[in-house]
């Protein structure tokens, strides 16, 4: 049976700042038992995402929420809902009024560290910078206004943010491995180690495509470019497009 937490009501409240520019803040920090190939998701609004992997069988979530007034700071709900095979967190901003639906101040920054085989079925922030680190399982990130960043991942990763750079460092590329990210405004960069073998599928409408594996590009006629082909024989799925942005692939 799953276990349902509110933790709109935290312990530890602080205030701090100038008299005329004062914020309100709430803190929040716990550990739970956890699978080692669970699955793991975190839902935010407003607010940065920090995920790491580590090798304990256990999943430490921190959180701080703010806002510039406690009327704000109240209306901000963090829900955690768990099992020792699925963990989800999200964020619920209360409406203040028939009228004011979503209105007002908060923002809410998560820092977890779960076990590096955990699958993360969804990372998502809609304003707020995401950053991975050290996962040998599936990654999945969307921001809306955020830079998404992954580093030391060894599993499929699918990243994808309208307003954004997108960076991802993969620690290895097996051959039944999928890579993709896309972005509408914002670079791509993804480094892969000098021994990889992949497939390459990459375009941009409004941007320059280079890498360091002699991929040609193709220059479109007046608009966008294209960087395909297959290095080293071919192996992992690499999948990369942008509106308005560079591509590039890089060696480690």
């Amino acid at each position: 049976m799953k276990t349902l937490i509110y933790t709109s009501a935290i312990v530890a409240l602080s205030v701090f700042g100038t008299a005329s520019q004062a914020e309100e803040s709430k803190s929040f920090s716990q550990t739970y038992d956890f699978n080692a190939t669970g699955s793991v998701s975190v839902e935010n609004i407003n607010g940065s995402i920090e995920v790491s992997g580590w090798d304990k069988d256990e999943i430490a979530l921190e959180y701080v929420i703010t806002a510039d007034n406690e009327k704000d700071l109240k209306r901000i709900e963090v829900i955690i809902d768990h099992t020792d095979k699925d963990f989800d967190v999200e964020v619920d901003f209360k409406s203040s009024g028939m009228f004011n639906w979503g209105g007002g101040s908060g923002e809410v920054d998560f820092v977890l560290k779960v076990p590096n085989k955990a699958k993360l079925n969804s990372i998502d922030s809609v304003n707020g910078a995401i950053t991975i680190v050290g996962m040998h399982s599936d990654v999945q990130a969307d921001a809306v206004n955020g830079k998404i960043t992954i580093e030391g991942s060894s599993g499929d990763v699918s990243a994808d943010t309208v307003n954004g750079k997108i960076i991802i460092r993969m620690a290895r590329l097996g051959s039944s491995q999928r890579i993709k990210a896309d972005s509408v405004n914002g670079d791509i960069a993804v480094y892969a180690p000098a021994d990889s073998s992949f497939k390459l599928s990459s375009e941009t409408l409004n941007g320059d495509l280079s890498n360091d594996f002699g991929i040609e590009v193709d220059e479109g006629e007046y608009v966008g470019a294209e960087m395909n082909g297959s290095y080293n024989g071919g192996g992992a799925s690499l999948s990369f497009d942008t509106v308005n942005g560079d591509i590039e692939i890089l060696k480690n």
